[in-house]
């Protein structure tokens, strides 16, 4: 009985201390970066390295907040990667909170798996996405045009055209998969600087960007078929 109390209290005493740390640490991050608020703060494996996820990204620090490791942190017998699983479940968002009027709909078959991607016009990378997500069907997109004018200064006018058109998904694919200049007005209500407000809440700093029915976020591009698997995980 002595022996099991003993374990117990040196476990609440270690659970006490470690919390400690990290109060710590959140007050030194305060204090050291004001301009720079952590969203969350938690232990590693690493004894007395935390994990800090700041700007969209995990860094790892001592309790003193002074020190920065940017990395990944890998469990090498496990074969694991901690600090993408952990982005994965720190990045994720709550999809059912996205203002989808906002977006352009597409329905592909029978649309059953979800996609929400955040995608400039002008960007190589979304339109090489594009070209995968035409190899996909049974899937629903909700596409929320997000121009980075400071990289495409044509973006914005050409986003607007878009949504403007008649068939708006059907005139960005054109665009981005076939080259063909939009011709319509693009003076017509849009959402364009509503997107550019939310990707910014949701600290979306590139494109293009997927988030997955479950809300995990998937930055830059993705082939036809890890997409799939990534669907068919959900799924499960």
């Amino acid at each position: 009985m002595k022996t099991w109390l003993s374990l117990l209290s040196f476990g609440l005493l270690s659970m006490s201390m470690a919390h400690a740390d990290i109060q710590k640490l959140q007050q030194n991050l305060k204090t050291n970066f004001p301009d720079m608020p952590a969203k969350s703060v938690n232990s590693t494996p690493v004894k007395d390295i935390y994990e800090v996820f700041m700007g969209g990204r995990i860094v790892y620090t001592n309790d003193e907040g002074r020190y920065f490791f940017v990395g990944s942190l890998i469990d090498l017998p496990a074969q694991k990667n901690l600090t993408e699983e952990r982005t994965q479940v720190l990045s994720a968002i709550d999809v059912k909170q996205l203002p989808l009027k906002q977006a352009i709909k597409q329905v592909k078959g029978k649309g059953e798996r979800v996609i929400y991607l955040f995608s400039d016009p002008d960007c190589p990378y979304c339109h090489k996405l594009e070209a995968e997500l035409a190899k996909i069907d049974n899937l629903t997109i909700y596409l929320f045009m997000f121009p980075l004018t400071s990289l495409h200064p044509e973006a914005e006018r050409i986003s607007r055209q878009v949504w403007c058109s008649k068939k708006p998904y059907q005139t960005w694919t054109d665009y981005t998969l076939n080259k063909k200049q939009p011709t319509g007005k693009d003076s017509c209500t849009n959402p364009i600087q509503d997107n550019i407000a939310l990707a910014e809440k949701l600290e979306i700093t590139g494109t293009p960007t997927l988030f997955l029915q479950d809300g995990s976020r998937i930055p830059g591009g993705m082939s036809a078929e890890d997409l799939e698997k990534r669907l068919a995980e959900i799924k499960k």
